[in-house]
């Protein structure tokens, strides 16, 4: 009967050790394969330009901008809305708001409050304005209120609301209409370009403080524009400065990055990159996220088909940045395929960044671009995963919501163009589509709060003032330099370090095994 043990207890250790030298490949593998379940594209309506919010009941607020010709052929703009409850049924698409006549488009974002207040800024004809509803009744176009104007032009805008339920606005406009005395301030060679503001709003939109300039440089306009929420009171707006696409002239110069850390009552002089001062090419189409811990992570691309990879770089302090590097296994769309495109970045609560970008796996490829995820954690980006691909439709504009059990929601709109067509201009507004997939969370979902009562309007914003525009772009980083020889850490070497590490102390457990049986023996 000991002999017996001692054989049974010889091959359990041995197995385990065996089972020890696997686990590394097991995690590995894991961490290499990437897969991810998102549901199948969902078709929600026609329509583009859609954004998206969560409330905290875990209701997915949507809206779009549709023109549909009707019966008497008259263009009629109109902005749509769809709501997601938190068992995935859809609410039956509605044209909520009516805007103009004419195909001025609707650009729009969403934002809810902690009270259950759903609040858009759209556009309307040329101007920008702000109107409310309860979130749960938003599919009712009667539940509406009075829009308020905040400005008499302009194209770009975007909002977020604070957990104070404060409303900020970035909207790109005309100075002239906002400071009489700079009249006239922008001049060849891009004159009317339109010029970046912020505003912000204590009350549901009733009132806003005075505008905020970010860019008013008579010479460039401004592109592109974001605004977002990190930790705490922390809030940043990115954009591209020098073209300005609406109003046809300029050219990219920069992208630039404002930050408050006091909920938009005063604000940074703008942060400047200039991709490596390269006078052949220039950054556009910035993208930018808070790191867990302190820091940025930006994401950008070149304004020239000659380089297509999509770059990022990371700071730690908002004064001293990495230089450009590109992200493994992933370039961006001919610049002619993608005007008006924009990336998404959102921080999960995990703390890993995740990138949405329509692409292509390398610069040879024929075939459309496809909607790609892409996950930062710990300095390494992971593999790319195709979300949504068709050789006939081109997908554009990724907008994305994280839930509360670390799910993420994803948006975006499609253009009904074949692979290889021969383009026209109408051909950009042919067939139109928004569509909606979703990837179930890996964490226990957190209890959902009730919605709360108004807080107490914090106090009111600096005084309006201007800020000085730098004349040398800071920080300036290193030219690009044999970018592709840079060495970077991928998924797959990731993994191989993972099992490397993980066999090497299997390898030396078993031999204490094989070391301590001879001893007994």
């Amino acid at each position: 009967m000991t002999l017996l043990n001692a054989f049974v207890n010889r091959r359990a250790l041995l197995i385990g050790g065996l089972l020890l030298m696997l686990l590394p490949l097991m995690v590995a593998y894991g961490q290499s394969d990437g897969i991810e379940r998102w549901s199948s594209p969902q078709e929600i309506s026609r329509g583009w330009w859609q954004s998206v919010t969560l409330d905290n009941q875990g209701y997915l607020h949507m809206a779009w901008y549709d023109s549909a010709a009707s019966s008497d052929g008259v263009s009629r703009d109109t902005l749509w809305y769809s709501r997601r409850s938190p068992d995935g049924t859809w609410t039956t698409p509605n044209n909520v708001i009516y805007t103009a006549i004419g195909g001025y488009t609707v650009r729009n974002a969403l934002a809810v409050t902690n009270d259950g207040m759903l609040y858009v800024v759209l556009r309307a004809g040329v101007q920008h304005f702000v109107a409310g509803t309860y979130g749960l009744l938003a599919d009712n176009a009667a539940s509406w209120s009075k829009g308020h104007v905040i400005d008499d032009n302009g194209y770009y805008v975007d909002m977020q609301a604070d957990d104070a339920n404060v409303l900020h606005v970035v909207a790109s406009g005309w100075v002239d209409v906002i400071k009489p005395k700079l009249l006239n301030a922008e001049a060849s060679p891009c004159a009317l370009c339109y010029d970046l503001f912020y505003r912000r709003s204590t009350d549901g939109g009733n009132t806003w403080s005075n505008p905020v300039p970010f860019s008013i440089d008579p010479n460039t306009g401004a592109d592109r524009v974001n605004i977002f929420r990190g930790s705490e009171r922390n809030l940043y707006v990115t954009w591209d400065e020098g073209a300005d696409w609406y109003v046809g002239r300029g050219a990219p110069k920069d992208v630039r990055i404002a930050h408050s850390s006091d909920g938009g009552l005063s604000w940074s002089a703008p942060l400047i990159l200039d991709g490596g001062a390269n006078l052949d090419r220039r950054p556009i189409q910035l993208i930018a996220a808070e790191i867990r811990g302190g820091g940025l992570l930006v994401v950008w691309r070149y304004s020239t088909d000659f380089d297509r990879k999509i770059y990022y770089q990371v700071t730690q302090d908002m004064k001293t940045w990495t230089p450009p590097q590109p992200i493994p296994g992933l370039v961006a769309r001919e610049l002619n395929d993608t005007p008006l495109d924009m990336y998404e970045l959102q921080t999960d609560r995990q703390g890993r960044i995740h990138l949405f970008a329509a692409g292509q796996p390398n610069e040879n490829s024929r075939a459309n671009a496809a909607l790609y995820h892409v996950i930062y954690q710990q300095g390494i980006w992971l593999a790319p995963q195709r979300v949504f691909y068709d050789p006939s439709m081109r997908p554009e504009w990724p907008k994305a919501a994280i839930g509360p059990s670390n799910d993420i929601h994803l948006s975006w709109f499609v253009r009904g163009i074949r692979e290889n067509q021969q383009l026209s201009n109408e051909d950009f507004t042919r067939d139109l589509r928004v569509y909606y997939s979703h990837l179930p969370g890996n964490l226990s979902e957190q209890p959902l709060p009730t919605f709360a009562p108004t807080l107490t309007p914090l106090p009111s914003a600096t005084p309006f003032q201007f800020f000085e525009s730098t004349s040398t772009p800071q920080p300036t980083v290193r030219p690009i330099e044999n970018v592709n020889e840079t060495p970077m850490q991928t998924a797959d070497n990731y993994a191989m370090q993972v099992l490397l590490g993980g066999a090497l102390f299997a390898l030396v457990f078993c031999a204490g095994i094989l070391v301590m049986l001879r001893y007994r023996r």
